[in-house]
């Protein structure tokens, strides 16, 4: 639900500023509008437990307790800030010196101060070369010129001359430090390294403290930065601040004013005002709301669509996986996330959770209807069929083409003369055998069931849509009209396809009076869409022929359900039916590796593209988004 936000003005001596303002961060009802920009910055104290809780996110617990107590959370993060930045230095440097070590290693080990004494001994001169592997060159021909070895895809020499001298096609190295020098400082590095680590692997059990350090210190900031959004009146004895307060709760505020004897009053909203949006919700509501979120802020003027997208999601998300089976691990990965961590009340863990659950219960009820376990194939003559809606409406569909014998009875019958002498919709459905293998065995029911799935997700992508139009037709009064016109194109569509669909062996419509009637209201629902734009929008209402084909693209894209329900269990199957051709331990290994895949794409999908039908397709009608969320000062807490 949303509530409407009110602009109030507070007025009030300025010794009870402080107290109004903790007051009003513990009630949290009032958000206060900032005259200045807000800063970019974080403070530092904020970005400090941030980046100190960063570095122990990446550090493995261990059961030790560090030696000192640190009973400050500010001395804590800044110790931990510190010993992250060292790490990441120690880590960098000794990527420096491996690299360095890869370069020289094949000279061997050696000290340059001694061969600089040598060559002062000697009067000659060491150098070092490298090339290109295999890469022509007269230089390695020449006498002074030594191959040491190769590697790392080049080839390295030395030479020794009486004065410095370059070749053609060889590169020189310069060694300043000995192999064993630079094997020596790595040697160390590791070792405080691995100190650091086990200190920071330690301290990795205070990260309650650090956030609870950091959520006091949001608490403080949050509270002096709403403090410095007022004004100061008469030489500063009075004190004035203008927020943001839902409307269910002015009534706290003017308690509150009473008691600290403060002027409230309302006032006018500016032109430049942006009215922040609240939502309050609970039980699917306050889930949907979470899933909202994700998208964008409803704006002021905007239905709350929590509940119905909760709802639509958890219907296509089912959808899509369309597996009990996937369905009862879902549930089961849900409650040990519930049990183990979302047993808090009102955190967002707990609320994630019951959304999973919510949405595990929903696969596997859809699953159940459409008889699908882990990609299992029933044969058709097995009574677990019997549960599964598509065979309800695939007998049903069958019956109709018995009775009625419409155009693509005709057709069915063209392609396989065996059929005309069924006379039940078993005879039907079973009459024509492939003896390939497949998820059927009968090349009627097969194509009975696809087009029964396609038939039914665009069956519900029309109503989704009726509906968005629907929530919104007073705000745009052409809805009327194109709802009229889904309506009769619905009735009017399987005419020009020469097909069947649920609306007739379901819902019983007539199917010439069907057509003729779909006939009449596309073209009246059309009119009249384009009629009442002009009434509500003058001439820039006869852009509304335009959306058409936006309306049938909408409609058309639900079809996505079907395909990616269909993609998963032809995976599923086919994983199943790999696995029981070879031994046992090669197929156990098949089924797990193919079902983990399979149940993460289906994951992937339903969340996608169950949430993509709601916020593109369904937006487009009855949302106009853009809003911004109301955030009142209030006191913080960990979930």
């Amino acid at each position: 639900m949303r509530v409407d936000v009110k602009k109030y003005l507070v007025i009030g001596p300025e010794s009870v500023r402080d107290v109004f303002f903790k007051r009003s961060q513990e009630l949290g009802i009032m958000e206060y509008i900032r005259k200045a920009p807000a800063p970019l910055e974080k403070p530092v104290e904020v970005q400090n437990f941030i980046d100190a809780l960063h570095v122990l996110r990446q550090m493995v617990p261990v059961r030790q307790e560090p030696a000192d107590d640190y009973r400050s959370a500010n001395v804590l993060a800044r110790h931990v800030v510190e010993r992250g930045h060292e790490l990441e230095h120690l880590r960098e440097r000794n990527r420096i010196i491996e690299k360095e070590i890869s370069r020289i290693e094949i000279f061997g080990d050696f000290s340059p101060h001694e061969l600089l004494e040598l060559e002062q001994q000697t009067g000659r001169v060491f150098q070092f070369f490298f090339r290109k592997k295999n890469k022509e060159s007269e230089a390695p021909l020449r006498p002074e010129v030594i191959y040491v070895g190769s590697a790392y895809g080049l080839d390295y020499f030395v030479s020794i001359n009486k004065e410095k001298t370059s070749y053609d096609g060889l590169i020189e190295m310069h060694i300043d430090r000995s192999l064993g020098d630079w094997k020596q400082e790595l040697a160390q590095n590791n070792r405080q390294i691995d100190m650091y680590e086990t200190e920071l692997a330690t301290l990795a059990h205070k990260k309650r403290l650090l956030k609870q350090g950091l959520i006091n210190t949001l608490n403080r900031h949050n509270l002096e930065d709403s403090k410095g959004r007022v004004e100061s009146l008469l030489e500063g004895e009075i004190f004035s601040v203008e927020g943001w307060i839902p409307k269910n709760r002015i009534q706290n505020l003017q308690t509150l004013a009473s008691e600290l004897n403060l002027y409230v009053e309302p006032i006018a909203v500016e032109a430049e005002d942006r009215i922040p949006t609240h939502l309050e919700n609970s039980g699917a509501g306050r889930l949907g709301e979470d899933l909202i979120g994700i998208y964008d802020t409803p704006s002021t003027s905007d239905r709350d669509p929590s509940l119905w997208v909760y709802l639509a999601f958890g219907l296509f998300f089912s959808m899509i996986v369309a597996d009990a089976g996937y369905g009862l691990l879902i549930l089961g990965i849900s409650l040990w996330l519930y049990f183990k961590y979302g047993r808090k009340k009102g955190g967002f863990v707990r609320r994630f959770t019951q959304l999973s659950i919510s949405l595990s219960i929903g696969c596997i009820i859809w699953g159940i209807l459409v008889t699908s376990f882990f990609g299992i194939e029933f044969g058709e003559n097995s009574k677990i069929r019997d549960f599964s809606i598509i065979n309800w409406m695939i007998e049903k569909k069958a019956e109709y083409f018995l009775e009625k014998k419409p155009t693509s009875y005709n057709a069915l019958v063209k392609e396989f003369p065996q059929l005309k002498s069924a006379h039940t919709s078993t005879e039907l459905l079973r009459g024509v055998k492939n003896d390939q293998e497949g998820m059927n065995k009968y090349v009627v029911y097969n194509n009975f069931q696809g087009n029964v799935m396609m038939e039914l997700v665009i069956f519900i992508g029309t109503i989704h849509i009726m509906l968005s139009f629907l929530r919104y037709v007073d705000k745009n009064w052409a809805g009327i009209g194109w709802v009229i016109f889904m309506i009769g194109a619905y009735l009017y569509f399987p005419s020009i396809l020469g097909a069947v669909s649920l609306i007739h062996y379901i819902f019983h419509v007539p199917y010439e009076f069907g057509t003729l009637l779909g006939k009449y209201l596309v073209y009246a629902g059309l009119g009249i869409a384009v009629i009442l734009a002009i009434l509500q929008r003058r001439l820039a209402g006869l852009a509304e022929v335009m959306h058409v084909i936006q309306v049938f693209a909408d409609v058309m894209s639900y079809l996505r359900i079907y395909a990616l329900s269909l993609a998963g269990l032809i995976m599923a199957s086919t994983f199943n039916r790999i696995a029981f051709s070879v031994p046992f331990y090669i197929g156990f290994l098949i089924i797990l590796a193919g079902h983990s895949l399979n149940f993460t794409l289906a994951l992937m999908g339903g969340v996608i593209h169950g949430l993509r039908l709601n916020f593109i397709e369904w937006y487009h009608y009855s949302f106009e988004g853009g809003g911004k969320k109301f955030n009142p000062l209030s006191l913080l807490k960990i979930d």
